[in-house]
């Protein structure tokens, strides 16, 4: 065997071996909250319920309830620019919410229907790039 063959067979060998990789099951990758079949604690926090008044011209006193939750990002595998799409339950509304001040993880909801005693859930779905999250439910009572 010559001295190029002696050199480059080894070579060879410990090149192929280090690009062996194991196989990934992709089906064992949940841990990620942006994915659609996240398996985890609940992404979305009730932070509470409450009335505002807001005044409209020509209309007056107009109660609104506002839904408060919060995002758990020490979920997040990484740090993440995302947004909230939201659907509401009670009267079919949709929404995009952004983050009002960055850094920031708290979200509110403003609905124009108030009924007391009775549950306001909201389909919440994390989203980026363009791609939507396993929703989640949460409901606030007045």
């Amino acid at each position: 065997m010559n001295t190029f063959s002696r050199t480059l067979l080894p070579a060879l060998l410990v090149l192929f071996a280090g690009c062996y990789k194991d196989e990934v099951d992709t089906g064992s990758l949940t841990n990620n909250p942006f994915d659609p079949e996240y398996v985890g604690p609940s992404v979305f926090e009730m932070q509470g319920t409450s009335v505002q008044v807001t005044f409209i011209p020509g209309i007056g006193n107009v109660p609104q309830q506002v839904v408060e939750f919060r995002v758990r990002n020490e979920l997040f595998l990484s740090d993440v620019t995302y947004s909230v799409l939201l659907k509401d339950l009670g009267t079919g509304s949709t929404a995009e919410l952004r983050q009002a001040v960055a850094g920031s993880h708290g979200y509110s909801y403003v609905r124009d229907t108030i009924i007391e005693q009775v549950p306001a859930c909201l389909e919440l779905r994390l989203s980026n790039n363009f791609s939507a999250a396993k929703a989640e439910v949460i409901c606030a009572t007045l």
